[in-house]
């Protein structure tokens, strides 16, 4: 053995302690994790209703069913069927195995997923360590803040999948009594989770970098909506399920939009920087004015008004020459669709902030860059093309991101216009059920979720496209 093997095999013992987390880990997924789970369970009302479902792989749904009591009723009892499981049908990867090789797998995706997060922290983080031991060192202080999140998550993971065999249902636990108890793999992998954890605090003193980052924010948001529509699946399932199209909706003006006010941003900002004065004059007249006028009176005018427009422009036509008349028509029945309206507004209001973030984008490079190019033979839009505008986007891109969240949260506005996003959605929702604080907080979260992702990226990219 070498002396470089010899000292590590005698080294830091916390590094030590995270490689046996990580084999705990792995060991306890062996081990019986879940010994028994539901098989049926026969709900019961107080108005004499009764309901029993069945359950082939996993229980789902279960707490929906039973907090969605008929009219004037409440649950009164639940009776839980209780089957054993032995070998490694019990231990953790049986479980895996079952689940995904079952038609159900889609339905139970976040058990799956709970239970694959601490497996792949455990292959992870022990194969990080047993890597290092190989070639003589102890893993760099960057594996520590890694090593924190997964010890972190592992154990939440581990957690959750406990949840799922009682469907996150505190009167099926009661039900099930100490049926339901976890096996002894699921106290080794917890175990794992903590070494993992614990290890990676104590090697704080190692590294100068953070053990969690601003992700782990929009991590907790979404785990805070996804724990609501479990552990209070009604109204707040309810209500992802009748809102969820509206995120979508939500997405494609948004990222449709931002495409055209990229457009719309650098023709503004070239014409706000150009010594004509006719280009220069309509582009600041442009910003001027939009820049004056409220969104919402935008997209109600685009919505409202702007049919009346093309009707005058059409009946022009007819008043200038009577063989105008199929180009007069075409403009009498010219309307926009919401999703066109709401595009529209939104590229014409952004476009004229956008365009004085790209001129000071521009102004910001010094002259000379565009001289050297000029002198080098080089056309004005070559130089602009190939010099000026690949350093101005380093400078533009933080705003420009601003934008891009800010457009996320004012896309909210389109629902004004008949359009099913977000916000409409949620809307609908409230006027048919009069759940007003509930309803809310599931939109509210879900905008929170879209905003915090999207600023995370945004921070991301100007990392990687930061000047030395």
């Amino acid at each position: 053995m070498d002396r470089n093997r010899a000292s590590v095999l005698s080294g830091d013992w916390r590094w030590w302690l995270v490689g046996l987390g990580g084999v705990l880990i792995l060991l306890g997924y062996v081990l019986p994790t879940f010994p028994s789970r539901v098989t049926a369970v026969e709900t019961r009302f107080t108005d004499g209703s009764e309901l029993v479902t069945a359950f082939p792989v996993l229980i789902a749904g279960q707490h929906f069913l039973q907090a969605d009591a008929p009219t004037d009723a409440e649950l009164a009892a639940l009776d839980v069927t209780v089957g054993d499981l032995s070998g490694l049908h019990a231990a953790g990867y049986g479980w895996l195995a079952r689940i995904l090789g079952s038609k159900e797998a889609a339905r139970h995706a976040s058990f799956v997923i709970c239970l694959l997060v601490p497996l792949l922290s455990g292959f992870v983080l022990a194969g990080a360590v047993a890597a290092s031991i190989g070639r003589g060192k102890m893993p760099s202080g960057r594996w520590v803040p890694v090593a924190a999140q997964l010890g972190a998550l592992s154990m939440l993971g581990l957690a959750l999948a406990w949840a799922h065999q009682v469907d996150f249902s505190t009167e099926l636990q009661a039900a099930a009594g100490s049926a339901l108890a976890p096996g002894v793999g699921l106290w080794v992998s917890l175990v794992g989770g903590a070494a993992m954890f614990a290890g990676a605090l104590l090697l704080r003193d190692t590294t100068h970098r953070q053990l969690t980052t601003w992700w782990a924010l929009v991590l907790a948001v979404a785990m805070t909506a996804w724990l609501l529509t479990k552990v209070r699946p009604y109204p707040f399932l309810e209500i992802w399920r009748f809102v969820s199209d509206g995120i979508l909706v939500t997405l494609r003006i948004v990222v449709t939009s931002f495409g055209f006010i990229l457009l719309v941003s650098l023709l503004g900002g070239l014409g706000r920087i150009s010594r004509n004065p006719i280009i220069y004059g309509v582009a600041s007249l442009y910003v001027e004015i939009i820049r004056g006028i409220p969104l919402l009176v935008q997209l109600l005018f685009i919505w409202f008004a702007l049919p009346q427009v093309f009707d005058m422009i059409g009946a022009l036509l007819l008043s200038i020459s009577p063989d105008l008349q199929q180009q007069a028509q075409v403009m009498i029945d010219l309307r926009l669709n919401p999703f066109t309206a709401a595009v529209l507004g939104l590229t014409v209001c952004y476009g004229a902030y956008g365009s004085e973030i790209f001129r000071a984008g521009i102004s910001s490079i010094h002259s000379g860059q565009m001289e050297a190019a000029r002198s080098l033979g080089m056309s004005y839009v070559q130089a602009m093309r190939y010099i000026v505008l690949p350093q101005a986007v380093r400078v533009i891109l933080p705003p420009v991101g601003n934008e891009f969240v800010a457009l996320l949260k004012d896309s909210s506005l389109v629902s004004v216009l008949a359009v099913s996003d977000l916000t409409r959605r949620g809307r609908e929702y409230m006027a048919r059920t009069f759940l007003s604080f509930d309803t809310w907080i599931m939109v509210a979260l879900c905008y929170l979720v879209l905003t915090l992702f999207s600023s995370r990226v945004v921070e991301f990219i100007e990392s990687k496209m930061a000047f030395e």
